[in-house]
Protein backbone atom coordinates (compact mmCIF):
# COMPACT_ATOMS: atom_id res chain seq x y z
CA UNK A 1 0.00 0.00 0.00
CA UNK A 2 3.01 2.68 1.01
CA UNK A 3 4.50 1.30 -2.18
CA UNK A 4 1.89 1.87 -3.99
CA UNK A 5 1.41 5.77 -2.45
CA UNK A 6 4.88 5.99 -3.10
CA UNK A 7 5.03 5.28 -6.51
CA UNK A 8 1.79 7.34 -7.62
CA UNK A 9 3.53 10.46 -5.72
CA UNK A 10 6.70 10.27 -7.53
CA UNK A 11 4.84 10.18 -10.85
CA UNK A 12 2.40 13.04 -9.75
CA UNK A 13 5.50 15.15 -9.02
CA UNK A 14 7.45 14.18 -12.00
CA UNK A 15 4.59 15.16 -14.39
CA UNK A 16 4.47 18.50 -12.16
CA UNK A 17 7.86 18.99 -12.80
CA UNK A 18 7.74 18.28 -16.86
CA UNK A 19 4.59 20.92 -16.86
CA UNK A 20 7.17 23.43 -15.30
CA UNK A 21 10.11 23.18 -16.75
CA UNK A 22 8.20 23.82 -20.12
CA UNK A 23 7.37 27.41 -19.41
CA UNK A 24 11.02 28.04 -18.53
CA UNK A 25 12.13 27.35 -22.35
CA UNK A 26 12.76 29.58 -25.25
CA UNK A 27 9.66 31.03 -26.39
CA UNK A 28 8.23 29.27 -28.67
CA UNK A 29 7.91 30.24 -32.59
CA UNK A 30 4.33 31.28 -32.01
CA UNK A 31 4.54 33.03 -29.05
CA UNK A 32 7.71 35.62 -30.54
CA UNK A 33 5.06 36.18 -33.89
CA UNK A 34 2.95 39.06 -32.90
CA UNK A 35 1.27 41.38 -35.43
CA UNK A 36 2.83 45.01 -35.62
CA UNK A 37 2.12 47.63 -37.21
CA UNK A 38 4.00 48.14 -40.22
CA UNK A 39 5.19 45.12 -40.35
CA UNK A 40 7.73 45.34 -42.77
CA UNK A 41 9.56 48.65 -41.40
CA UNK A 42 12.71 48.76 -40.23
CA UNK A 43 11.62 49.53 -36.70
CA UNK A 44 9.52 46.42 -36.45
CA UNK A 45 12.16 43.88 -37.47
CA UNK A 46 14.30 45.29 -34.65
CA UNK A 47 11.17 44.90 -32.56
CA UNK A 48 10.70 41.00 -33.79
CA UNK A 49 14.32 40.25 -33.87
CA UNK A 50 15.56 41.03 -30.56
CA UNK A 51 12.32 41.15 -27.95
CA UNK A 52 12.12 37.66 -29.23
CA UNK A 53 14.10 36.92 -27.84
CA UNK A 54 12.98 36.70 -24.43
CA UNK A 55 9.21 37.13 -25.21
CA UNK A 56 6.79 37.77 -27.70
CA UNK A 57 7.39 41.96 -28.99
CA UNK A 58 4.98 44.23 -27.25
CA UNK A 59 2.78 46.37 -29.66
CA UNK A 60 4.12 50.35 -29.44
CA UNK A 61 0.73 51.34 -28.23
CA UNK A 62 1.20 49.20 -25.22
CA UNK A 63 3.06 52.42 -23.96
CA UNK A 64 2.83 56.28 -24.18
CA UNK A 65 5.51 57.61 -26.32
CA UNK A 66 7.38 59.55 -23.16
CA UNK A 67 7.60 55.94 -21.57
CA UNK A 68 9.42 54.01 -24.32
CA UNK A 69 12.85 55.05 -23.57
CA UNK A 70 12.65 53.46 -19.72
CA UNK A 71 11.42 50.44 -21.34
CA UNK A 72 14.06 49.51 -24.30
CA UNK A 73 17.25 50.69 -21.97
CA UNK A 74 15.72 48.73 -19.08
CA UNK A 75 15.04 45.76 -21.54
CA UNK A 76 19.09 46.51 -23.10
CA UNK A 77 19.65 46.30 -19.41
CA UNK A 78 17.86 42.94 -18.85
CA UNK A 79 19.93 41.62 -22.63
CA UNK A 80 23.32 42.51 -21.42
CA UNK A 81 23.23 40.69 -17.96
CA UNK A 82 21.74 37.23 -20.09
CA UNK A 83 25.12 37.88 -22.41
CA UNK A 84 22.43 38.73 -25.47
CA UNK A 85 23.72 40.38 -28.57
CA UNK A 86 22.93 44.00 -28.01
CA UNK A 87 21.33 47.03 -30.45
CA UNK A 88 23.61 49.38 -31.87
CA UNK A 89 22.91 53.25 -31.55
CA UNK A 90 21.46 53.47 -34.72
CA UNK A 91 19.35 50.51 -34.25
CA UNK A 92 17.87 52.37 -31.29
CA UNK A 93 17.81 55.15 -32.53
CA UNK A 94 15.16 53.14 -35.33
CA UNK A 95 13.54 51.28 -32.51
CA UNK A 96 12.44 54.08 -31.07
CA UNK A 97 11.17 55.91 -33.80
CA UNK A 98 8.90 53.18 -34.67
CA UNK A 99 7.74 52.62 -30.80
CA UNK A 100 7.33 56.58 -30.27
CA UNK A 101 4.87 56.92 -33.98
CA UNK A 102 2.82 54.47 -33.01
CA UNK A 103 2.95 54.51 -28.93
CA UNK A 104 -0.56 55.23 -27.30
CA UNK A 105 -1.81 58.30 -27.49
CA UNK A 106 -2.01 60.22 -24.39
CA UNK A 107 -0.30 61.60 -21.21
CA UNK A 108 1.49 59.80 -18.59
Amino acid sequence: MVKAQSKKLWVGSFFALVMVLQGCGAPSAEHAKVELVDPDSPGAQLLQEYCSDCHAPPPPSTHLADEWDNVVYRMQERRRMKAYSMMDEEQLAVLMSYLKQYAKKGKS
